[in-house]
C-alpha cells in the first residue's frame, strides 16, 4: 500500500472541488432576520452574507467560516461554516456544516455543497449545542477524521456582528486557537501529510503539528 491512504482513512477529499458525483447532505437553513425576535441583544445582520454567489446561502448572522482545509493541489477549500441566532448563539445541535469554497478560479469566489461521499472525509462524529443565551453560546464538533474535540465560542463582536472562534488541542497545547488544516496531496485519493496551524492564545506563538499517514 505503502503511502497510498483512503480517503476515509485520512479525511481528505483530494479530487477537489470539481468533482460533481453523488448527493449532498441537507444543510439546516439559516436564521432570517424576518423570523428571529428582534431585542436588545439582537446582532447586526452581516451585509457580507448577502453574496449570491455562495451557494447554500448565509443568514444574517451566520459565519461563515469558521476554519477550514485547504490543499496543496489547488486553492479550492472546504470552509466550516456556523448558523447563528439573532443572538450568535448556535441555531441548532446540526448548526455546523462544511461546503466547499472556490478560489482557484476567484474572482468571484463561489462556494456550493459537498458531494455525499465527501462526507466521509469532511463530515462530523459529533457536533451539538454545549450552551447558548442571550449573548452567544458555545458549540462543540468532532470531525469524522480530527478526533479531537473543537470548541467554538460564538458572540457579538465589537462591530456588532456575530462572531466564531474555534479552540482545539494544537501541538501539544490546549484550548488553543484553531486556524486551518492543510493537507500535501500525494495523489488522487492520497496525502504525504496533513498540518494543523493553530495560535497559542497566552503567548500568541504560532503553532503546527503535522500528522502523517
Amino acid at each position: 500500500m505503502g503511502r497510498v491512504k483512503c480517503l476515509v482513512r485520512m479525511g481528505i477529499a483530494l479530487a477537489g472541488a470539481s468533482l460533481a458525483l453523488g448527493c449532498s447532505h441537507d444543510i439546516p437553513p439559516p436564521v432570517t432576520y424576518a423570523s428571529a425576535k428582534v431585542d436588545d441583544h439582537t446582532a447586526k445582520p452581516n451585509p457580507a452574507n448577502d453574496d449570491k454567489n455562495l451557494k447554500p446561502p448565509f443568514g444574517p448572522f451566520d459565519v461563515q467560516t469558521v476554519f477550514y482545509i485547504a490543499k496543496s493541489n489547488d486553492k479550492d477549500r472546504v470552509d466550516y461554516g456556523l448558523r447563528l441566532d439573532q443572538h450568535c448563539a448556535p441555531a441548532s445541535d446540526n448548526a455546523m456544516f462544511p461546503y466547499w469554497r472556490e478560489l482557484q478560479h476567484a474572482p468571484p469566489v463561489r462556494s456550493h455543497k459537498l458531494k455525499f461521499f465527501q462526507y466521509a472525509a469532511y463530515g462530523f462524529s459529533e457536533q451539538r449545542v454545549v450552551k447558548k443565551g442571550r449573548e452567544g453560546g458555545q458549540y462543540l464538533v468532532v470531525l469524522k477524521q480530527f478526533k479531537r474535540p473543537i470548541l467554538i465560542v460564538t458572540k457579538h463582536g465589537a462591530d456588532g456582528y456575530c462572531t466564531a472562534t474555534p479552540y482545539s488541542k494544537v501541538q501539544g497545547v490546549k484550548s488553543a486557537h484553531l486556524d486551518y488544516i492543510f493537507a500535501k496531496v500525494a495523489g488522487p485519493m492520497s496525502v504525504d501529510y496533513i498540518d494543523i496551524h493553530g495560535t497559542d492564545t497566552k503567548s500568541g506563538r504560532k503553532l503546527v503539528e503535522r500528522q502523517n499517514p
